[in-house]
């Protein structure tokens, strides 16, 4: 999903993806986003009527700060260069229009620390001979939490372009972010409320005791709660997982 795009959004193509897998059928132009207390969706729902939706995201954090990070790499680059002069800005530019990076960053490397890496790549770039390539820096010269560097060029006349992967394991649902959404009692609404959880990146049944854990949890705090049924889907992968009840 874009970084760029607003929350609203977000949940809206979210839902609109989702709600079909699970069997949900949208009346087509029904969608409504409000202001809270109202829930994230209302909308019409074919032969059911009236229905709202809340949103909520199960990935762990650690996962989103990390993919967030990889993510930013390309407007880190751009904090860099904003802090040359002019002249320094064109050179680099001209340097780097044919130019793949190939970076490997530490996974919790943030925009700060990227920004500072790619600073340095920069005047490597302008230091170095016209259409060079391979590695920059040595062990001893790299930047912190860069751990290597490589030059490629290609035919593009818009580079630089990144390679920055993460790769980080598996980490389980946020089981509490379902619970704190199901005890919390301020919406305001009419007609019946459903819960959408969702992992875009982490598989919530991605280990073999992670879909009862999840059931569990439903199962003790939905019967008090304002909703009527909780929805688990892998966003990735666009799975619906369960619906309960």
């Amino acid at each position: 999903m874009p970084p760029e795009l607003t929350k609203e959004e977000r949940e809206f193509r979210i839902f609109v993806a989702l709600a079909p897998l699970a069997g949900i059928h949208v009346v087509p132009g029904s969608i409504i986003q409000a202001l809270p207390p109202t829930p994230d969706i209302q909308c019409e729902v074919e032969g059911v009527g009236h229905v709202n939706f809340e949103l909520v995201a199960l990935d762990d954090s650690y996962t989103r700060t990390r993919l967030s990070n990889m993510f930013n790499t390309p407007d880190a680059w751009g904090r860099a260069l904003s802090k040359l002069p002019a002249i320094e800005q064109a050179s680099v530019r001209a340097a780097s229009a044919d130019v793949f990076l190939s970076l490997n960053f530490e996974e919790m490397a943030g925009t700060k620390d990227r920004s500072a890496a790619l600073a340095a790549i920069q005047k490597e770039l302008l230091r170095l001979p016209a259409g060079y390539v391979g590695p920059l820096f040595t062990h001893t010269t790299l930047p912190a939490r860069l751990h290597a560097a490589k030059v490629f060029r290609n035919k593009t006349t818009d580079g630089p372009h990144f390679s920055a992967p993460s790769a980080g394991y598996w980490m389980p649902p946020q089981l509490n972010k379902i619970e704190e959404k199901l005890r919390e009692k301020t919406y305001a609404f009419t007609g019946p409320l459903e819960l959408i959880a969702y992992s875009e990146h982490d598989e919530p049944d991605g280990h073999v005791n992670t879909l009862d854990a999840i059931r569990e949890c439903i199962s003790q705090n939905l019967p008090e709660s304002l909703f009527t049924r909780v929805h688990v889907f892998h966003l990735g992968f666009r799975t619906h997982i369960l619906t309960m009840p």
